[in-house]
């Protein structure tokens, strides 16, 4: 992430102000006038080998009329969502509750996914709640850069990719191969089931090139049992020439 600075002058300021100030009014507004949920973003911890989680949002219809759930949906397949019941109508006053099932598969991290809410009311490209849910799921096996850069028509020195075992079981890293012959690996043991590096090098910096180093462990997770680094040429980017 590249940070920047700058200065903000105080008319400028206060503008911005004013707006934030407009935008959070007419979202208060807009909540107090149909479904208010509880909490529209829910952070939870699982287990390492937890395959499912089930998160519930809880809500209640604020307005003074019926308000009826067309449907609901998500970008991500991974995520499902059900109204208890099955229950879409309801009248001024009265609660229900969303369930989202996030199928963890092999994600592993901090993951966030949302489900957006649509109404009979609301336009089809505008839904009118949006529900986030953040899993955190241990790092048993964790990799670290996931991937390296080399520029193209730059430096082609060797780089090194961190292998570490966050468990107090070991994981031993039993196959590796890499996808593009274009890079060279090595696969150092530091502490057997425990650490490891990778380092690699590109062949020719003269094109961009893109390639994985796949590794295949002995864990009894299946999440952690296939692991892979990612590696890099990056294409130089054109500076636009300047007439004189």
């Amino acid at each position: 992430m590249i940070e920047t600075t700058a200065k903000v002058r105080p008319h400028l300021s206060v503008t911005l102000g004013l707006c934030l100030m407009v935008i959070l009014a007419e979202l208060s507004l807009f909540a107090a006038d149909g479904l208010s949920f509880q909490q529209s973003r829910i952070e939870t911890k699982v287990a390492a080998d937890a395959k499912t989680v089930t998160v519930p949002y809880l809500f209640k219809n604020d307005s003074d009329r019926t308000i009826t759930i067309k449907r609901y949906d998500s970008a991500c397949s991974c995520l499902s969502a059900k109204v208890k019941g099955g229950k879409l109508s309801y009248k001024p006053g009265e609660q229900g509750e969303i369930k989202v099932v996030f199928d963890l598969g092999n994600f592993a991290g901090l993951v966030e996914k949302t489900v957006m809410i649509w109404t009979t009311n609301d336009d089809d490209n505008k839904p009118s709640s949006i529900l986030s849910v953040v899993i955190d799921i241990p790092m048993l096996f964790e990799l670290h850069p996931k991937t390296t850069f080399w520029d193209q028509n730059g430096g082609s020195e060797p780089k090194t990719i961190k292998l570490r075992v966050n468990s107090p079981e070991p994981i031993r890293i039993l196959e590796h191969s890499v996808t593009n012959k274009s890079f060279s690996y090595e696969l150092r043991t530091l502490k057997e089931g425990f650490e490891y590096v990778l380092v690699v090098e590109p062949k020719d910096v003269s094109t961009p090139a893109f390639g994985m180093i796949k590794l295949t462990t002995d864990s009894a997770n299946p999440r952690y049992r296939r692991q892979m680094a990612f590696v890099c040429v990056r294409r130089q980017n054109k500076v636009p020439s300047v007439k004189p």
